[in-house]
């Protein structure tokens, strides 16, 4: 019951499922998972992280949470495998700098694969532009984790609800009802 409301409140179909964990760091890092083993090419579960035809990269702001760093390494895959991109003035991820980076690592032989996009970050509190996030995700082929554990309940408040849109374009997300 619990997860069918979170999904209602961020947007998300129906059909789409979810677990209860510990908190957030542990649903970010079940996200992250996720998009390892949807964008490695490979049936990781069975051939483990070496067989990764390419190394995969992730894209976060430089306000992200240290919990990606951990997951990123407790998922075998580096802590250079977040890269963390700059921020605006309002501390949200810089839109150029994330499709400049992008390139950058297809051009070095990168395996470009998910974009993490904060709602609400602990510094301060800068939610990204989610949904943009969610159209270059889409035109890159990379999976959309949304980091909610701060921000995503914000949905609940009619007058800034529109400060998460794009969240219900999210592959995944991770939220905290603390």
């Amino acid at each position: 019951q619990v997860v069918g409301w979170c999904r209602e409140i961020v947007g998300f179909p129906a059909s789409a499922g979810g677990t209860l964990v510990s908190g957030g760091s542990m649903a970010n890092l079940i996200g992250l998972a996720v998009a390892r083993s949807v964008k490695a090419g490979i049936d990781v579960r069975e051939l483990g992280v070496a067989a990764i035809p390419k190394p995969l990269r992730y894209y976060a702001s430089d306000q992200v949470h240290s919990c990606h760093r951990k997951a990123v390494e407790a998922l075998g895959l580096g802590n250079r495998a977040l890269r963390r991109i700059p921020t605006d003035a309002a501390f949200k991820i810089d839109l150029g700098a994330l499709r400049a980076a992008i390139a950058e690592d297809r051009a070095s032989g990168f395996r470009p694969a998910c974009v993490i996009g904060s709602a609400g970050t602990v510094n301060t509190g800068a939610v990204d532009d989610l949904d943009a996030l969610a159209t270059i995700a889409a035109e890159e082929d990379l999976w959309f984790h949304v980091d909610g554990c701060i921000g995503a309940l914000v949905a609940l408040a009619p007058g800034n609800a529109h400060v998460g849109a794009g969240i219900e374009r999210a592959d995944s997300i991770a939220l905290d009802p603390h």
